[in-house]
């Protein structure tokens, strides 16, 4: 015969299999039911076994397991079923056995709400270490990757890619604007990010299936020619101006993010990003670096509308920082090159800079063609001598002008010295370079030079000279330029005025 404490045994593991299946398929609040009604199960199989005889302490397990899993309401609830079923049972109303129920599940309730304060709290600095360490992560990842390069779209990308990516800050969306030279606008330049919801899931959708990391993605946005096209073409028409008193001017005279989640209707900046990027919450960042205002860094969240919490601002501010100070001396690094590599007068490349694109341009190969126009100014030193130095250089600034509008973006022009110009014209043959040359001469022949009615004919012109690669066997820099000289020099000969090419 089995006796009844092996019965008991059977039961108990029966149910707390059941009990465990019962559970995997149900939700948090079902799995407490099936705990509680387990334990008053197993409390009327051990009463039906032994008549009862551990009723009274072992009413304490139901208790107990209320208690974690109803917490106070269930501690005080299964308090008077407990002592109702020891009435029921016992024909007694024992009042003390009552209190001394109540006075067990506020024990089991200040325990087990200490421990959950305690695993709460443990949960807390897990998050926060975790937080950090991938905080800290992202900030060395992105600062080693930034003093990588001093080309300003890199690092404005980098910057940006590191504030949305998952593996970086995971906000939904940034943009970063830049103070204009003369410190009076705002100019969009650059974000990241989706325009609608939809955008973005399907982008976070590409990025979980593909597996990228931070290094991955900001290869990858570095590679493409436009990333975040609908987004780009928004920000890149924004122009905001320091006069006014916005949201933007605001963040940058304190020195401190600006959380803004209640719109202000009077702020028609605030109002413009609003209308343009559909906006409810939103931080700006100020780039300020030794004092220096740059621009400003701002983020939000319009696809997962997740709260911009004071931890999400706080794990931004290193970066903005460094942001701040990369963008600083990739400007200072692009003034100290410009000053090396143009001319300080016109604005146009200088004869240094000219020497190294000369060399870099010269073709390879037979296919490749490089052509040369040289120019100068017809009597400049006549000019010069007649109205001033000062004048003549009002007119070399106009000319180079003139030159700039005439050109394509990846042709090249320079000052050669004194009032010579020369223009590179990279895979231009010499018939092509003949049209651009008297397009140049024309357009300055019709333009009002200051004192230009003062010149020999009326007016101010100049003199042009044409050399192609396509003449030499082997090409090199010297005859290039001779050539062109050669030609120019017979322009100059034939009256002035004049397109001339250089003979095969």
């Amino acid at each position: 015969m089995i006796t009844p404490y092996i019965q008991l045994f059977l039961f108990t593991f029966i149910i707390a299999i059941l009990a465990n299946y019962f559970r995997f398929k149900g939700n948090g609040r079902l799995n407490k039911w099936i705990l509680l009604l387990s334990s008053l199960i197993l409390v009327a199989i051990d009463g039906i076994l032994f008549d009862f005889l551990h009723i009274k302490w072992l009413v304490l397990v139901f208790i107990g397991t209320a208690v974690i899993c109803f917490r106070a309401y269930g501690g005080l609830v299964s308090t008077f079923i407990a002592w109702g079923i020891i009435i029921f049972l016992t024909n007694e109303s024992d009042l003390f056995l009552l209190v001394s129920y109540l006075l067990f599940a506020m024990i089991v309730f200040l325990g087990e709400s200490y421990v959950r304060k305690m695993k709460m709290e443990s949960d807390r600095w897990l998050s926060n270490l975790i937080g950090n360490s991938k905080q800290l992560n992202v900030f060395k990842e992105i600062s080693f990757s930034m003093q990588q390069t001093l080309d300003l779209q890199k690092i404005l990308q980098r910057i940006l890619t590191s504030v949305t990516a998952g593996h970086g800050l995971g906000f939904n969306r940034a943009m970063i604007l830049l103070i204009n030279e003369d410190g009076t606008k705002l100019n969009g330049i650059m974000g990241t990010g989706p325009m609608t919801a939809e955008e973005g899931y399907a982008t976070w959708d590409n990025i979980t299936k593909k597996r990228y990391k931070l290094v991955d993605l900001i290869e990858i946005k570095e590679m493409e020619k436009s990333t975040d096209p609908l987004l780009n073409e928004v920000v890149k028409r924004l122009e905001v101006s320091l006069d006014e008193d916005n949201f933007l001017c605001k963040t940058l005279e304190s020195g401190h993010p600006l959380h803004i989640r209640e719109m202000d209707q009077e702020d028609r900046a605030l109002q413009l990003f609003i209308q343009q990027f559909n906006m409810n919450e939103l931080v700006v960042f100020p780039l300020i670096n030794l004092g220096i205002k740059v621009g400003v860094l701002i983020i939000d969240n319009p696809v997962n509308k997740r709260p911009i919490t004071a931890d999400g601002i706080d794990s931004v501010l290193p970066l903005a920082n460094q942001a701040a100070i990369a963008i600083h001396h990739s400007r200072l690094y692009t003034k100290i090159e410009d000053m090396a590599l143009k001319d300080g007068l016109t604005g146009l490349f200088n004869q240094r800079a000219f020497q190294t694109f000369l060399a870099e341009h010269l073709p390879k190969n037979s296919q490749d063609q490089l052509s040369l126009i040289l120019l100068d100014i017809d009597f400049f030193k006549h000019f010069n001598d007649t109205n001033g130095h000062l004048l003549g250089n009002d007119v070399l600034i106009q000319l180079a002008e003139v030159i700039r509008n005439a050109i394509q973006e990846d042709h090249l022009a320079f000052r050669f010295g004194g009032e010579e110009f020369v223009i590179l014209l990279p895979n231009t043959d010499k018939e092509m370079a003949a049209t651009i040359a008297e397009k140049i001469r024309g357009n300055v022949e019709k333009t009002a030079f200051p004192s230009g009615e003062n010149q020999p004919h009326g007016r101010l012109t100049i003199s042009l000279g044409v050399a192609s690669t396509a003449g030499f066997k082997l090409a090199t820099a010297h005859n290039l330029v001779d050539e062109a000289d050669k030609a120019l020099y017979k322009a100059k000969e034939a009256g002035k005025n004049k397109v001339v090419t250089s003979e095969d």
